[in-house]
């Protein structure tokens, strides 16, 4: 029996009955090893006991009766206390609003107590914490109609629409009217003390509330990471993705059977690298997936150097394990083990659990065992503080704006917070949850949808709460500092040297999806074609002023997994911009491979191909003279250059206007042919030229 079993058969933690044996003298390592006769002997004498002890408490409880005195004493009173009535209350409505308690036993003599009814708003129970929100955010957290709240301002001399910002005095007035309190605002000083003092107890120990396990799921292509999460979610995802291959960063919440967590699913294709670190820098749980029949393959042992690099908790999932039998298991776990990743059956500390993610066998196991790897990291979470955490994804919506995933590891995100991430600042205008619904406020560790990004933050940014006040002075920032960084860039395109570069302009549905491509061409070999040069990128839609840049610029045109506007389209056929669309990052890569190479400017060399022999002259008027000749060498091409010898005397040369053969015109005359050409600036031929055809060829 493992630890875990018999805690689970005792209702207590793995960790506890750790604490127990290990006080005993016992050297118990994890929740997955294997107990020894001796422990187990020695668990079951120290609940035998401590069961005895329940059971002598519980019968001395039982046994022990009051005395038949007591019990008297005790059955009049009950019996005096029913027969009393019970007093009554009257409201009487007066100037006063008085509410008036009366005895309805004592009719000579009633007493009566008087209070001043409190006039309380309908919304007694509410604070309001901003000083400043929008005329609909006012209704909304009042449950007053929106249409009142614009009445009650024009009354008060002040013109709103809904969707305007009301500044703090105005708010102010408002609430004061319909007699809503306010809450105390922080200041700047006791919002320092009060972080100093949860920073000063995070570091001496583990504080908060329990939190959900973040897993992520990592491993190589094609190995069943999409298809262990689409089993576990009951939802298809992978029909959804291009070419079968997750290309972007999700997080979802899950319940189970054995408690709930939220997994994160990161892509397995070589350019999604810094996506794949980014999901493992938020886990707590990495469940590493090797397929059977595959084992372990180059990306895998990316997996393993990473999430050692941050100490992160490995459960191995062997998936696949319908096409494989028990030796392909055993020759992954020998892989592991070549990796320092010991599995609990040979004696080290790593789970491994047999699955078949498309059958769903084994994915229970798998479960339990993340849940039991949660419970001896103790998660836990502050909430008395402003929430902070990470953008695991950020994309455009038409409508919306820019949306982001976003995980808070601290603090509880709610509506209307303001926020930093990455230089940018926002405010919380809607929140979605994994399931599509939305919610007004968020717990540590649960992934959310945020509306309300001023710019499309960056994936992986911090994402921090913070004051009016800082979300005010980083905005006024931002707006400054904006014009220099325009003509900064201006300089730099106009510095790009065009006859080396192949310019392009970049839109992509997503930022990882972004980054991961600008990260691929940086891969690109230059030596073998053109460096590619990104003159703009950005997320969404391609619009007009894109094939404007392009036309101006000498610039293609990639839209990634994005839709192209039909007016841009239009344009772009105008103007002569080409538009590559992929949905598929490798086809992508592939194909600009092709293109730069093709683009690539080659180095020409003038090389001789053919030599000829001057036997006629013919001057033509009004055309030039035409040299008569035979084939001594090679060929004339009809694109070549022809530069004339007299002995060993250069007399001229000339690009090749036309040359005939048998007074037909044609492409090349090759040895012992005779033929006829005119070549343009020279006339002045002699019968025993020597006449030398040269092309341009790369080298």
């Amino acid at each position: 029996m493992r630890v875990h079993e018999f805690a689970k058969e005792v209702a207590l933690s793995s960790k506890e009955i750790l604490e127990l044996l290990n006080g005993q003298g016992f050297s118990v390592k994890s929740h997955m090893s294997v107990l020894s006769d001796k422990e187990q002997q020695w668990l079951a004498q120290h609940f035998k006991q401590k069961n005895n002890k329940m059971v002598e408490v519980s019968t001395e409880k039982t046994v022990s009766e009051p005395a038949p005195s007591k019990v008297k004493e005790q059955e009049n009173m009950q019996l005096q206390k029913n027969r009393e009535p019970k007093p009554q209350k009257i409201k009487i409505q007066g100037p006063e609003h008085l509410e008036v308690s009366v005895d309805a036993l004592q009719e000579d003599n009633v007493a009566v107590s008087v209070e001043p009814e409190k006039k309380v708003s309908l919304h007694q129970a509410f604070e309001l914490e901003q000083r400043s929100m929008t005329v609909e955010e006012f209704a909304l957290k009042t449950k007053f109609p929106v249409n009142e709240v614009i009445v009650t301002l024009l009354k008060q001399g002040k013109m709103f629409s809904k969707n305007s910002m009301m500044p703090e005095n105005v708010l102010v007035a408002l609430a004061r009217h319909y007699e809503i309190p306010l809450s105390k605002k922080i200041t700047a000083k006791e919002k320092q003390a009060s972080m100093a003092d949860v920073m000063q107890a995070r570091a001496s120990k583990k504080t908060g509330q329990r939190r959900e396990p973040v897993v992520v799921v990592m491993g190589h292509v094609d190995h069943g990471k999409t298809t262990l999460l689409d089993y576990i979610r009951k939802t298809r995802v992978a029909a959804k993705e291009k070419g079968g291959i997750t290309q972007h960063l999700g997080a979802y919440e899950v319940n189970t059977a054995h408690g709930s967590m939220v997994f994160l699913d990161t892509p397995g294709h070589e350019a999604f690298a810094k996506i794949r670190k980014r999901g493992i820098s938020v886990a707590d749980v990495v469940v590493l997936v090797v397929a059977a029949d595959d084992g372990i393959m180059p990306q895998t042992v990316e997996c393993i150097k990473i999430a050692k690099a941050i100490d992160a908790s490995i459960v191995v999932a062997i998936n696949k394990i319908d096409k494989a039998d028990a030796t392909k298991i055993e020759i992954i776990k020998r892989q592991l083990a070549q990796h320092d990743l010991l599995p609990e059956e040979w004696g080290g500390d790593v789970i491994c659990v047999p699955i078949s993610a498309k059958e769903g066998t084994g994915v229970d196991r798998l479960l339990e065992m993340i849940i039991l790897v949660a419970e001896m990291l103790e998660l836990k979470a502050e909430q008395n503080m402003p929430a902070e955490g990470y953008v695991l994804e950020a994309r455009m919506q038409k409508g919306r704006g820019a949306l982001a995933t976003v995980l808070c590891r601290q603090g509880i995100l709610r509506l209307g917070d303001f926020f930093k991430t990455g230089g940018r600042v926002g405010r919380v205008a809607s929140m979605t949850n994994s399931y599509g619904a939305s919610i007004e406020k968020v717990l540590p560790s649960v992934p959310v949808l945020v509306a309300g990004f001023e710019e499309l933050p960056s994936a992986g940014a911090l994402f921090e709460v913070i004051s009016e006040t800082e979300y005010r002075k980083l905005r006024f920032a931002k707006e400054e500092s904006s014009s220099s960084q325009t003509i900064h860039k201006s300089q730099m395109l106009a510095n790009s040297d065009a006859t080396q570069k192949f310019n392009l302009i970049l839109k992509a549905d997503t930022y990882s999806s972004l980054e991961a491509i600008l990260d691929a061409f940086e891969k690109i070999d230059v030596t073998k074609c053109k460096q590619l040069v990104v003159i703009r990128s950005g997320i969404g839609e391609v619009r007009e002023s894109d094939v404007v840049l392009a036309q101006d610029t000498q610039s293609a045109i990639v839209a990634f997994h994005t839709k192209i506007e039909n007016s841009a389209q239009a344009l772009a056929r105008q103007a002569g911009v080409t538009i590559y669309s992929f949905d598929i990052i490798y086809k992508l890569l592939e194909e600009l491979e092709k293109i730069t190479v093709r683009a690539k400017e080659v180095k020409m060399v003038k090389t001789k191909i053919g030599e000829a022999e001057v036997l006629k002259t013919f001057d033509i008027k009004n055309v030039g003279v035409i040299a008569g000749c035979i084939m001594r060498d090679g060929r004339f091409s009809n694109k070549g250059v022809v530069t004339v010898y007299r002995g060993r005397r250069e007399m001229g040369s000339g690009k090749m206007v036309s040359l005939q053969r048998d007074k037909k015109a044609v492409k090349e005359v090759h040895t012992g042919f005779e033929c006829a050409f005119l070549i343009e600036g020279f006339n002045d031929w002699q019968v025993g030229d020597i006449a030398h055809c040269f092309i341009e060829m790369p080298s």
